[in-house]
């Protein structure tokens, strides 16, 4: 099975293929903390999805086509944020559908064409019918699939709030705090990301900070207080 290595280096040893397997389909999840960020949609979960269909596009010089509903706040992507992560204009095509329906539709037409480099899809209403469905076009046209969501929680904290589908591995990505810098303002963004399930793998999880020098992730080092660390000795 082809992978692609070098966009998830830190995390490539935690998957049996030894990175992200291509012409497959993945979910990836937000999880709105507060009502502020549910209003904008899950901004860490986009800006990981967006870095790995950004490799996708570089290797194999090709575009990435992404699917929202039309007029919805999924519908305000920013091009200049997305070239900083490596996705340029020209190597991104938007279809704007009227539905979630619509909008999986588009995402499965768009797997089946192998000119495309990935296919990522902004769908709140999809199921495991859905997610076979994508899957199999990912596999008939050779293209990467990655379904995007806001995660929410159920009561009392718990629980991922989204519902599953048939997806090869799923990520849940969300903000984390960054380090202390010398200077006004905050550090590089970092992300808390967990590999909830994989199929022939184990559950996982990691920060990672962006660096700008190299416009990529790696592993974030701890905080002073140890607080990064605390849901790994947990874990232990």
């Amino acid at each position: 099975m082809l992978a692609l290595p070098s966009a998830l280096a830190p995390v490539a040893g935690a998957l049996p293929w030894g990175g992200l397997p291509l012409a497959h389909l993945h979910q990836v999840v937000g999880d709105p903390l507060d009502p502020a960020e549910a209003a904008t949609g899950p901004a860490a979960a986009l800006g990981f999805t967006a870095l790995l269909a950004a490799r996708l596009a570089a290797s194999k010089g090709a575009a990435v086509l992404w699917c929202v509903r039309r007029g919805s706040v999924d519908d305000t992507l920013y091009a200049p944020g997305l070239a900083r992560l490596g996705l340029p204009p020209d190597r991104l095509m938007i279809a704007r559908a009227a539905d979630d329906a619509e909008v999986l539709w588009a995402m499965e037409e768009g797997l089946r064409c192998p000119a495309l480099a990935a296919v990522i899809g902004q769908a709140r209403d999809a199921d495991l019918t859905a997610g076979r469905r994508l899957q199999l076009a990912a596999e008939a046209g050779g293209v990467t699939g990655f379904l995007l969501a806001a995660g929410g929680r159920a009561p009392g904290g718990k629980g991922a709030g989204t519902t599953s589908v048939a997806a090869t591995t799923r990520w849940r990505v969300v903000p984390a705090p960054s380090a202390p810098v010398g200077w006004p303002g905050i550090g590089p963004a970092r992300w808390s990301v967990t590999l909830e399930r994989c199929r022939g793998g184990l559950p996982a999880h990691w920060t990672l900070e962006w660096n700008d020098e190299t416009g990529d992730l790696g592993m974030a080092a701890p905080l002073r207080d140890g607080s990064l660390d605390a849901p790994e000795r947990r874990r232990a």
